[in-house]
């Protein structure tokens, strides 16, 4: 039980903080008017090269918290049938 709970918080720190990217890449996606200021944004706020190499990140970081979640409550559910 001690590693699933580890890995719902590891579940938790990823999938937020990848949702957290996307949200910051998608403003600056939106914000900004042509493809230098695209990319010197993306430099400083998301040490990426555009924001759309963020974004695909993120969305594999969300993917990857997601799955980690889903296993983790399957080891839980698992956990508890033993105990009973």
């Amino acid at each position: 039980m001690f590693f699933t709970r580890i890995g719902k918080v590891v579940a938790h720190f990823i999938f937020w903080g990848s949702a957290f990217r996307l949200a910051t890449a998608l403003f600056v996606a939106l914000s900004t008017t042509d493809m230098e200021g695209n990319r010197a944004a993306a430099a400083r706020y998301l040490s990426a090269a555009t924001s759309g190499e963020a974004m695909d990140e993120a969305v594999v970081g969300l993917l990857l918290g997601l799955a980690l979640g889903v296993l983790c409550e399957i080891s839980a559910r698992i956990g508890r049938s033993d105990r009973a």
